[in-house]
């Protein structure tokens, strides 16, 4: 069994990444985190290993963003301008190609429907398995499968209509 502080520096930056996904803003996401790990810590002697640490440990987020979003009527605010910067060594178009595709990609992110977000997060960006997405989510693998499926194609879609249009 890994220790607290073990737990927190291998696990920190994926679940920030997970909420970032979720919110689309920066500062949210580090006050999510903080709480989600506020709330490890309460329960850490109660984890009895049944599941994986990071299964355990992405209930946990997706419970604490639950909380939050029944406390606010949450507005998802496009990818912040400092993370859609590209490599110095690319050419200006590149680099504003790059802007105007990671900018489209982040405004089509944040209309698909919650459920189609978080799963396609958890299984695109975080690599989680079906079956770590299903436990974090309370629903069936095949449920995962479909939901998952879904998004990709409504991601698709979207994604191709406001490309043609921007």
């Amino acid at each position: 069994m890994k220790t607290m502080e073990e737990i927190y520096k291998t696990y920190e930056k994926p679940i920030f990444h997970y909420f970032y996904g979720l919110t689309g803003n920066t500062h949210l996401a580090e006050e999510l985190t903080q709480e989600t790990f506020f709330q490890v810590l309460r329960t850490f002697s109660g984890f009895r290993g049944e599941a994986q640490v990071t299964t355990w440990l992405y209930k946990v987020a997706r419970n604490v963003y639950s909380m939050w979003k029944r406390k606010q009527k949450a507005s998802f605010p496009l990818p912040e301008a400092e993370l859609l910067k590209g490599p110095a060594s690319y050419e200006p178009d590149t680099v504003l190609e790059l802007k105007e595709k990671l900018s489209l990609t982040g405004k089509v992110l944040q209309e698909l429907p919650e459920n189609y977000r978080e799963v396609f997060w958890l299984r695109e960006w975080h690599e989680l398995a079906y079956e770590q997405i299903a436990v974090i989510m309370g629903k069936s693998v095949p449920w995962v499968k479909v939901t998952l499926h879904r998004a990709r194609l409504q991601f698709r879609k979207n994604y191709a209509e406001k490309e043609g249009k921007e």
